[in-house]
């Protein structure tokens, strides 16, 4: 009688530690995934903004800037974040996001502040574009996880 009632509280402990760690993990992913959703939507209106240029518009310049350094500082504070275990790729991909939103930003300076630099242009965007394609990993990765 002893023993089962010794057996039974193991097992209860060892339902409840396997429930929290359960709860945790889920918790992690969840927490994670959303940092991920919101750093997607930054891209989404950062890409919105680059996509609709209106160089008729007296402000367009600062507003595309002003874009990007919100997109840079989102990658560095996403990447800042760690990642559950199983997502360590994610992180690698959000430091190399970061870089590319880094190097996009400089080229649009160079394409905007002095005479217009098409070469530029197109290189800041492409920059742009290798960002977006390390997003979509960290997407891959988390829905296969």
């Amino acid at each position: 009688m002893k023993i089962k009632k010794y057996a039974l509280g193991i097992l209860c402990a060892l339902g409840i530690v396997c429930l929290c760690a359960c709860t945790s993990k889920t918790s992690k992913y969840d927490e994670y995934h959303k940092e991920v959703n919101k750093l997607y939507e930054q891209i989404v209106t950062t890409g919105a903004i680059i996509d609709t240029i209106d160089t008729e518009n007296e402000d367009y310049k600062q507003e595309l800037y002003d874009s990007l350094d919100d997109l840079k500082q989102a990658f560095d504070d996403f990447s800042k974040i760690e990642p559950p275990k199983e997502f360590k790729d994610c992180k690698m991909l959000s430091e190399k996001a970061s870089t590319y939103i880094s190097n996009s930003s400089k080229c649009f300076h160079l394409a905007f502040d002095e005479d217009y630099n098409e070469e530029m242009y197109n290189t800041g965007k492409s920059n742009y574009n290798e960002a977006i394609k390390c997003i979509n990993y960290m997407g891959e990765v988390l829905q296969n996880k």
